[in-house]
């Protein structure tokens, strides 16, 4: 992760890719990793994408989908960042907020 820079992942199909940050007035970034990374996990978990029986899915995966994971934990971490304490968002929260952001 890049902070308020985005972030950057690399992966066999798609090569380097960039994402940007969400914009937030930021109140505390503590968690804020934390945050990026529970929700990167869990959106691999949604998608069968965990354990080494996976890997080559994993490794297969396309820019879009990629990009949607770290859409998804960027904005667990804006969620994050925009209330004090190491707060994380709910799945619940997430989903509203993906929404929202959506239009």
């Amino acid at each position: 992760t890049l902070g308020p820079d985005g972030v950057l992942a690399v992966g066999s199909a798609t090569g380097v890719l960039r994402r940007p940050s969400v914009p937030v007035a930021v109140v505390d970034t503590v968690g804020a990793g934390d945050a990026f990374m529970a929700a990167l996990i869990a959106g691999l978990g949604e998608r069968s994408l965990l354990g080494r029986a996976q890997a080559g899915r994993l490794a297969a995966l396309d820019g879009a989908e990629l990009a949607a994971l770290l859409d998804d934990a960027s904005l667990a971490a804006a969620l994050t960042c925009a209330r004090p304490g190491a707060d994380p968002p709910t799945r619940d929260q997430l989903m509203r907020a993906r929404q929202v952001a959506a239009g």
